[in-house]
């Protein structure tokens, strides 16, 4: 039985109990892997295995990019989309639904700018209109190329051209 410490409060008496033995060797078991972490792995220096987030995400950036690159439109193919009547049609619904609220339905602006006029603030190439509705812009516009899909981008875009602003 343990030992008392010797002395009570209100009748309580304590006694010296001893952590118990497993709960102290698992104490000691994670200070060892954390050590061992610590070598292996980036911490207080580089680490033994060369392992580094920023390389891990950069490989995993361009595997996808590998992966997904034939799901993007070439720029030949760009170009035929450019003067196919039919996807400019299906350029104007897609920009009715999701481009009107800033442009306007006429597309002569609203909180976004005219895209029927000449002055083209990020460009009015075909490829430079595919840019700017992927990745949106720094004055507010989102980028759409996960709501809408390489397909679509490439139907808007046609749209977007045939409004006689872009170059």
């Amino acid at each position: 039985m343990p030992e008392k410490i010797g002395h009570s409060i209100d009748g309580i008496e304590e006694y010296n109990n001893p952590v118990p033995r497993w709960l102290m060797w698992l104490l000691y078991l994670t200070i060892i892997i954390a050590v061992v972490y610590l070598v292996l792995y980036p911490g207080f220096w580089q680490g033994a295995t060369g392992w580094n987030q920023a390389r891990m995400y950069d490989d995993e950036v361009k595997t996808s990019e590998k992966q997904y690159e034939a799901a993007r439109p070439k720029a030949a193919d760009l170009n035929s989309v450019m003067n196919d009547p039919a996807a400019i049609a299906r350029g104007k619904e897609l920009f009715a639904q999701n481009c009107s609220p800033c442009h306007g339905p006429d597309a002569r602006g609203a909180i976004g700018p005219n895209l029927t006029d000449k002055e083209w603030l990020y460009g009015g190439k075909p490829v430079q209109i595919v840019h700017t509705i992927t990745e949106g812009t720094a004055k507010g516009m989102p980028p759409w190329k996960s709501q809408l899909g390489w397909a679509k981008i490439g139907d808007v875009a046609a749209f977007v051209h045939s409004l006689g602003g872009g170059e």
